[in-house]
């Protein structure tokens, strides 16, 4: 069973339709995406536990990552570009697996923060929502 590093993990995003890495990057995450259900409990059903069904569809989720925030990078600024003209874009992460192949998805929104302190760099957080579903490995 491996255990995957994140040293050298690479998150890409399209600029000028040109896929390109994300400078600086410090931590990722995904908050994990779930199908979807709805309650399908009747008054006929017996017994006190409330019954759920699929509707079919599932959920994204978002993914967000910490840079050193760089105003001067040209993938920094593609990220506050985001925000102040919102557009679909294509992002790709490959991990460092043996047989890495990119996990891509498509944004919907944006979200970016910064923060700042005297014991460490700018840092921004940015936040993704997926469209769709991200293409896990397998």
């Amino acid at each position: 069973m491996a255990k995957l590093r994140c040293k050298g993990t690479i998150i890409k995003q399209t600029i000028s339709a040109s896929l390109t890495a994300v400078a600086q990057i410090t931590d990722f995450n995904h908050d994990g995406a779930e199908s979807e259900t709805f309650d399908a409990t009747t008054l006929d059903t017996s017994g006190a536990g409330k019954e759920y069904s699929q509707t079919g569809y599932s959920e994204g989720g978002n993914f967000g990552f910490t840079i050193f925030y760089d105003d001067t990078l040209a993938g920094h600024q593609a990220i506050t570009d985001l925000v102040t003209t919102p557009a679909a874009c294509v992002w790709n992460i490959t991990t460092t697996a043996a047989t890495a192949a990119a996990m891509a998805f498509t944004s919907a929104g944006i979200g970016f923060g910064f923060t700042g302190a005297m014991n460490d760099g700018l840092k921004a957080d940015v936040s993704l929502k997926i469209t769709g579903l991200l293409a896990y490995q397998t």
